[in-house]
């Protein structure tokens, strides 16, 4: 997917948003917009959105010379999601269909995004209401019968904090060989090694670090090709690998218009949509 003219004042939005989190300097506020705003005039719309989005991470790294923004945020959705952990646990456990309802759940944890929406999310008001609703995209059924065959799965993680919801999806798809994918520089709240260290992910499968997309690594480009399914969490990713090949199925909340017009939902709407 390529970047759409509404990507420029969605990135203003995430820069401010950004060096808000860092410092109530408002001088450094302003330095960090007019300097966004500088890139942004000279920025390239075919790239992803997520590609784009990334120019509001680098000026305020520039600028501020904070490398990592949201390490502290990560550290704490991380905790408070493994808080609702053993509850996420039950609700499966007591599920007519488990499978179904872990991946309602992962689905769920995607409104832990500091890109997206700030910090104003509500996790658990989110996960009650997307329990009792249905797929906006349904290719659940598609979804059960390959995580069924499958012997290898690749995990496409997104947030810190939802990365527990993956957990309890992780968890419902045993004697899998899972390999789940964290960034290996900071993005925004993206998930990192540390943060897969901190909810136990690494206790459950191979984790290994990747750049954003369309860069890539031997070992991400192995994981992939060797994948029997490929499980693609979160907005970013259906941005960055919607055209990509492979088993893919992608489980998100749609953000944003003009993703759900690509995949004929609406905004806020979640979607569990195979290949």
């Amino acid at each position: 997917m390529r970047a759409f003219l509404e990507c420029i004042t969605c990135t203003l939005g995430q820069g401010l948003r950004t060096v808000r989190h860092v410092t109530d300097d408002p001088q450094v506020h302003r330095r960090v917009m007019q300097a966004l705003l500088a890139e942004l005039t000279e920025a390239d719309l075919a790239v992803t959105p997520a590609q784009f989005s990334h120019i509001a991470q680098r000026v305020v790294v520039r600028e501020t010379g904070i490398e990592d923004p949201y390490r502290k945020a990560r550290t704490r959705a991380n905790a408070e999601a493994l808080a609702l952990y053993p509850r996420l646990k039950e609700i499966v456990r007591s599920s007519a269909e488990p499978l179904l309802t872990a991946a309602k759940i992962a689905i769920a944890g995607n409104i832990i995004d500091l890109g997206a929406t700030g910090e104003a999310f509500d996790v658990e008001a989110t996960l009650a209401q997307f329990l009792q609703r249905p797929f906006a995209r349904d290719d659940f059924l598609q979804f059960r019968e390959a995580v069924e065959r499958a012997r290898t799965v690749l995990y496409l993680a997104d947030n810190a904090g939802e990365i527990v919801f993956d957990r309890v999806l992780m968890e419902e798809l045993p004697g899998k060989a899972i390999t789940v994918a964290v960034k290996g520089r900071p993005f925004i709240n993206d998930a990192m090694l540390p943060d897969a260290r901190q909810v136990g992910l690494t206790d459950l499968a191979r984790v290994i670090e990747v750049p954003l997309f369309p860069d890539t690594t031997q070992e991400l480009t192995a994981a992939w090709q060797t994948a029997d399914v490929i499980i693609s969490k979160g907005q970013a990713n259906y941005e960055s690998y919607d055209e990509a090949e492979g088993p893919l199925f992608f489980l998100l909340l749609t953000k944003c218009d003009f993703v759900g017009s690509s995949a004929g939902v609406g905004k806020g709407e979640m979607m569990l949509l195979g290949k």
